[in-house]
């Protein structure tokens, strides 16, 4: 239950907490969770501007780097440094007030315990005293999000290092020195700044903690609620040194530890392997990943399926989506989309998927990971040589250490090598030599792996000289020439020492020949973006096999060594079956298709009278391939029928403010240089215009809060909203289209030729910047209006226009190849496909349908009436034997797209290659363009396989 954008209601008021105990409640009868959420928005910690409010010892603090001279009034000066001929001063800045994201207010100092003390106050007590009847039943935990120990509001505009009045007092006490008599060394390479450096970073990490993670968890334990979230920044080794220090060591005070997972890519191996590390070697219940955020309006089942299969085999088994709106109205659309709720055209679709994810989750969660390799995390390396002055350079030292350690991570999964990483905090209080082996916790390992590291803690340095001289396997990329810091001689008696991490991997491959292979048929080598995960389960070995690729399918042989001699079953992660696996020693083929995933069992689950497994598995793996089949029927001729009305999108319009032209041109450009920028009360008109090329009757405008604008006209004639000022309530569909703010407003005729729509009202609206806003005074008196696009609903054609723009044409029946270019460019519903097919003989085997061409979130196959089932990645095939008769068959495939066309961003150049859309991705007017780059929508055939071949 998250506070965001746009937020009306009155944070941690009466009626916040009422609504809070009423999700709870509504929770407990529905046997589901309602989890709290600690901040006004993000990043945890300022009480939506309590916190900062209450004392100035509060707000965030910093070391600056300036230029003599120019210091601010929120800079007091430490000391001057000269450095290549220029004088500097290092100041303390303190967190100045009026910042638009923090409510007019600012962040706050987490490495000061009595400013987390007081937003614990703030939020969890009044929570608790609100809604404790709830903790640990209904209400089971809480979320907190993205909180560092350095502003970003103040690092990215000028050289930054973390800073606390409580860190200057913890650093004397920790490392016997005053951090301020060489806290030049934090920016500039003198001295000893290796050591400095270090120093510096372990003990802001270490109060960081202390302070805020372990005092936030402690009071969690004491009152039945389990503590997640993530930090923020956890992405590397750079940016945890940046902002958080050393997140593995934070997982220790999380009941559930958590990481976010954002945009349209699975680049971030090291986020995920150091959160399930952290998980198995701690023996955490659960671990979590807040995901899909930014990854755009676009995104539905695939996308989703390529990203939850890629974080589960890495050991995520907790997924939270980002996010479900309850109101998509004026900003809140654009929060970092897309939206997984009920204003999705696909939203009757996604339990099945939900389904799916649990199972996922289930097994990245049960069992002990078959795990033999530690990875050594050489964050003590990027502590010693990070300077914030190395921004220009794009941080060239810490690339040395941080790059590397990425693709040795990459490289051990592509072989097939699966590890753990080996934190140096949690390694110095959990780690201990057991015969030839090294433990972490409840984990154990035979082989380690050092990657280029320049720096070791010395309790790691005495932790590896115990193993190396009990014979254990060490292999190092080099070798460390510091401890703690310090120049120092590292001698690990029996490690093998390489130059490269490609040499590395080579070596630990021979050092654990026995597992499992996976060989591209293609090209007769390992698969390289197959990844895998084994799991023990009593007496089973379970084994999820992911092919990371969303563009490529895999034809791979498989080899598991643990089948040998075993059961082996096929485990369809989609729904939920047990198949018998025909395999020969532990050997089999596959077609793992784009984003395909199979989870195979070896050992006793896999015994027992399992049917034989189909020749298509629902999670995107095939025993038998189509790709190289012709079909036995071929139907590309359909009978195509939108389930709802088309969308004409206007999106340009003539905006008036106190009957003042400011602006014309696309709606984007005006929302946060003229709309919400104008006092409250501002009389507004916006003037749209369309083209028809007939008259156009039954048709409706869809209208953010047409309910509370003073006037609205079409053609001059006066029309009315079908809703009252001021009316609440829930989705109704008579009232509201697509979502509860988009008010129907019924339209006269639309005549050929051109149209007019004008809208008319007063502002009102507390957005202050992109994803920013205000308090609302008198917010139960709150009538909203916008200034947004508008939608044109009816039963016509939309025809492509000169410059960009489109226009209402008259309806007609498309092809459905690909409708957003037959006359459905903006729509974002429903559409359903019917055709005929004959079968004369019908075969003993099964029956497949496969869809071609696919451009959709989801499809619904229905054969003579009957359901056969959804599809929604590929290779979009279907069992349709036991619909199908012999003779005369009806098809009916209702497919579903995303709300991307209508809603966008849909006039930004390059916005289909973009890995991530956030609010600013809507109003950057240096990408704007005026033609529309729109997604496909349709299908170009349907195949029928007779016996599955």
């Amino acid at each position: 239950m998250h506070s965001r954008v746009g937020l009306v209601t009155e944070y941690l008021s009466d009626e916040w907490m009422d609504l809070i105990n009423t999700c709870a409640d509504e929770a407990a009868k529905t046997g589901t969770f309602a989890w709290l959420y600690d901040e006004d928005k993000w990043p945890s910690g300022f009480a939506g501007g309590l916190v900062p409010e209450k004392s100035e010892a509060y707000r965030a603090h910093a070391l600056v780097l300036v230029k003599k001279g120019y210091a601010t009034e929120d800079d007091t000066p430490l000391r001057t440094v000269e450095h290549a001929g220029l004088e500097y001063q290092i100041c303390k800045r303190v967190s100045a007030m009026g910042n638009p994201w923090f409510n007019g207010t600012c962040f706050v100092d987490l490495m000061n315990p009595d400013a987390i003390r007081e937003f614990i106050n703030c939020t969890h007590e009044k929570y608790k005293s609100a809604c404790g009847r709830h903790f640990g039943k209904s209400i089971p935990g809480i979320f907190t999000d993205e909180p560092a120990y350095l502003s970003f509001w103040i690092s990215s505009v000028i050289p930054a290092v973390p800073w606390s009045e409580h860190l200057q007092k913890f650093f004397l006490k920790s490392k016997g020195y005053n951090i301020l008599d060489r806290v030049e060394q934090l920016f500039f390479d003198t001295g000893d700044y290796h050591k400095t450096r270090f120093d510096f970073y372990d003990a802001a990490a270490a109060l960081f903690k202390q302070s805020f993670t372990k005092q936030y968890y402690d009071w969690c334990r004491d009152n039945n609620l389990i503590m997640t979230g993530h930090f923020l920044y956890e992405d590397s080794l750079l940016y945890q040194t940046q902002w958080c220090g050393d997140v593995m060591s934070h997982y220790e005070f999380m009941h559930w530890p958590g990481i976010d997972k954002l945009g349209r890519h699975i680049n971030e191996v090291v986020t995920v392997k150091q959160l399930s590390s952290a998980t198995d070697q701690l023996g955490k219940e659960r671990n979590l990943c807040e995901v899909f955020g930014t990854a755009g309006n676009q995104s539905s089942f695939f996308i989703r399926k390529w990203i939850a299969d890629w974080q589960a085999v890495l050991g995520v088994n907790f997924s939270n989506h980002h996010l479900s709106l309850y109101s998509m109205r004026g900003e809140r659309k654009r929060d970092h989309p897309a939206n997984f709720f009920y204003q999705q055209p696909w939203w009757d679709d996604e339990r099945e998927f939900a389904d799916y994810q649990a199972r996922l989750c289930a097994f990245a969660a049960e069992g002990k990971p078959l795990i033999n390799i530690l990875l050594m995390q050489p964050l003590a390396s990027v502590w010693s040589v990070y300077s914030p002055l190395h921004k220009p350079g794009k941080y060239a030292g810490e690339s040395v250490y941080d790059l590397p350690f990425e693709a040795i991570s990459k490289l051990l999964l592509s072989e097939k090598l699966d590890f753990h990483y080996g934190n140096e905090n949690l390694m110095a209080k959990y780690a201990a030599v057991k015969g030839k082996h090294i433990t972490v916790g409840g984990c154990k390992y035979n082989c380690v792996i050092i990657p280029p590291s320049l720096n070791l803690k010395s309790s790691t340095v005495e932790l590896l000289k115990e193993y190396a001289g009990a014979g254990g396997q060490l292999i190092m990329v080099g070798t460390p020439r510091y401890v703690d810091g310090v120049a120092a001689e590292i001698n690990l008696p029996g490690a093998i020492v390489v130059e490269s991490v490609e040499e590395a991997v080579k070596s630990a491959g021979k050092l654990i020949p026995d597992r499992l292979g996976i060989t591209d048929r293609l090209t007769g080598k390992n698969a390289p973006k197959v990844y895998v995960s084994s799991r023990v389960l009593h007496k089973s070995t379970r084994h999820l096999i992911v092919n990371t690729d969303e563009a490529r399918g895999v034809f791979a042989s498989i080899c598991i060594p643990q089948g040998r001699g075993a059961a082996m079953a096929a485990f369809d992660l989609y729904n939920g079956r047990l198949y018998r696996l025909n395999a020969v020693e532990g050997r089999f083929d596959i077609y793992l298709a784009p984003a395909g995933s199979l989870m195979v069992i070896c050992g006793d689950e896999a015994r027992g009278n399992l049917d034989a497994a189909p020749s298509i598995l629902g999670s995107g793996a095939a025993f038998k391939s189509l790709l190289t089949d012709r079909p036995h029927i071929l139907i590309d001729k359909f009978n195509c029928d939108p389930c709802e009305e088309n969308i004409l999108l206007l999106n340009n319009f003539t905006l008036f403010l106190e009957d003042r032209k400011v602006f014309e041109g696309p709606v984007c450009g005006a929302w946060h240089k003229h709309f919400y920028p104008a006092p409250e009360g501002t009389k507004f008109r916006a003037e749209y215009e369309f083209h028809s090329e007939e008259n156009a009757d039954g048709c409706f405008a869809a209208i953010e809060m047409a309910e509370n604008l003073d006037s609205i006209t079409m053609n001059g004639f006066p029309v009315s909203a079908m809703k009252a000022r001021g009316e609440a309530g829930a989705m109704d569909a008579k009232k509201s289209w697509k979502d509860v703010s988009f008010t129907r407003v019924p339209l006269p005729q639309i005549k050929a030729g051109v149209n007019r729509l004008v809208i008319e009202g007063r502002k009102s609206n507390n957005i202050t910047a992109p994803c920013s806003h205000s308090r609302v005074p008198n917010w139960k008196e709150h009538t909203p209006t916008e200034a947004e696009e508008v939608y044109i609903c009816g039963r016509f054609s939309v025809k492509r226009l000169s410059g960009g723009l489109y226009g209402i044409a008259p309806e007609s029946r498309p092809a459905g190849r690909n409708l957003t270019l037959e006359g459905f460019p903006f729509y974002c519903g429903k559409f359903t496909y019917r055709a005929a097919f004959n079968i004369q003989d019908m075969p003993e085997e099964e029956i497949l349908l496969q869809i071609n061409g696919a451009h959709m979130a989801s499809a619904n196959i229905e054969i003579n009436g009957r359901r056969c089932g959804t599809l929604r990645w590929q290779p979009f095939v279907i069992d349709i034997s036991d619909a199908v008769r012999q003779g005369e068959n009806l098809l009916e495939i209702t497919i579903s797209t995303t709300l991307v066309n209508a809603f966008g961003p849909n006039r930004r150049a390059g916005v289909k290659l973009e890995e991530r859309i956030g609010p600013n991705q809507f109003i950057d007017m240096s990408k704007f363009k005026e033609e529309y780059e729109l997604f496909d929508f349709g299908l170009e055939s349907i195949g029928i396989y007779l016996g599955g071949k």
